[in-house]
């Protein structure tokens, strides 16, 4: 007897830094998470095109490690690119470790700085 393997897409988030935070009325940042590791993702058409639809603009997609307490429209920090508003968490369960993929709209940028 074949014993079937489901496919499982390894993770390793090895593409940069992210903070994760919501703000209160006054602007005082309320960390969920800060130095949170995350994986580049593919904007696929199918995303873009069912974002648009629901008159939602998405300028990223990461993958972060399931976590817990993230919630639509936290604020999403990466350092040297830019504030991100999440506007989808989608929870990944073919994936080890168990994962969370990120749809960001983009808020403000950095200006990246040379070494001149």
């Amino acid at each position: 007897m074949k014993i079937k393997v489901p496919n499982i897409d390894f993770t390793c988030f090895k593409d940069g830094l992210c903070d994760i935070y919501n703000e209160d009325e006054e602007g005082n940042k309320n960390y969920k998470f800060k130095g949170l590791g995350f994986e580049n993702r593919v904007l696929g058409f199918g995303r873009h095109y069912a974002a648009k639809a629901a008159q939602v603009k998405a300028d990223a997609v990461i993958r972060i490690p399931k976590v817990p307490g993230i919630n639509s429209h936290d604020t999403l920090e990466i350092k040297n690119l830019g504030k991100y508003d999440i506007e989808l968490a989608q929870n990944i369960l073919d994936s080890n470790p168990l994962s969370i993929d990120l749809t960001l709209r983009q808020l403000e940028m950095f200006e990246v700085k040379s070494n001149e």
